[in-house]
């Protein structure tokens, strides 16, 4: 059940792995939109994707370039021309080692592959066994260009008690402004209103955002 199903290319084995990385590519699609959501051009990656790294590997089969094939295979993971966050990431490589499992014929694991991980998936996503009591988000506080330090800043994340790490500084509006980004860490009972209320007194009221931890896992 877990061997490989030919020794050599031939079209009977083409179909069988074809078809098998074409429901199985679906499926992972699926899996990815269920427990994270996402565009539907990512989905349709991520069905296509099996196939295509499927086709590559059956072709070099038996070949001393299946090494270099393989290479080849992973780097297809830049495909993307803006980076993805670590979700993103997993469901590329689930649909390529899914694909290079159906590729060299190993139908029996691929199913159980997929069965295993999109349940894995499946129940960390929807449970909160990996999740931490703590939120995390994105402060982006604006300043004037006249601003000397953050210790003013840093002494109102103590009140609250938040715990807050200086990402980056830069400037805007041609210098006139300053955008401080803090990652921060917050409990369930932290008042936001209050919170935001006093930082606008130590910047003037300018701009502050905040975002949520999946912008945070995006990149900053």
């Amino acid at each position: 059940m877990l061997s490989s199903i030919y020794t050599q290319l031939d079209l009977t084995s083409l179909l069988i792995c074809s078809a098998v990385s074409i429901v199985l590519g679906i499926v992972i699609a699926l899996i990815h939109r269920f427990t994270t959501g996402g565009s539907k051009n990512f989905a349709i990656t991520l069905a296509v994707l099996p196939i295509l790294v499927q086709i590559v590997m059956m072709m070099v089969n038996g070949n001393l370039g299946t090494g270099v094939a393989i290479m080849g295979a992973f780097s297809l993971v830049r495909f993307r021309s803006l980076p993805g966050n670590s979700r993103e990431i997993v469901s590329v490589f689930f649909s390529m080692a899914i694909g290079l499992a159906a590729g060299t014929g190993y139908i029996g694991v691929a199913v159980i592959a997929t069965a295993v991980i999109s349940l894995l998936l499946i129940a960390l996503s929807k449970t909160r066994l990996l999740e931490s009591k703590k939120q995390s988000q994105l402060l982006k506080i604006t300043v004037a260009e006249n601003f000397e330090t953050t210790n003013e800043f840093e002494t109102i994340f103590r009140k609250h008690k938040v715990n807050a790490n200086l990402q980056y500084i830069k400037t805007k509006n041609m210098g006139s402004l300053f955008e401080l980004a803090y990652r921060i860490e917050t409990k369930g009972d932290t008042k936001f209103k209050q919170l935001i209320d006093d930082l606008r007194i130590k910047n003037n009221n300018l701009p502050i955002t905040m975002t949520t931890a999946q912008a945070i896992e995006g990149g900053l």
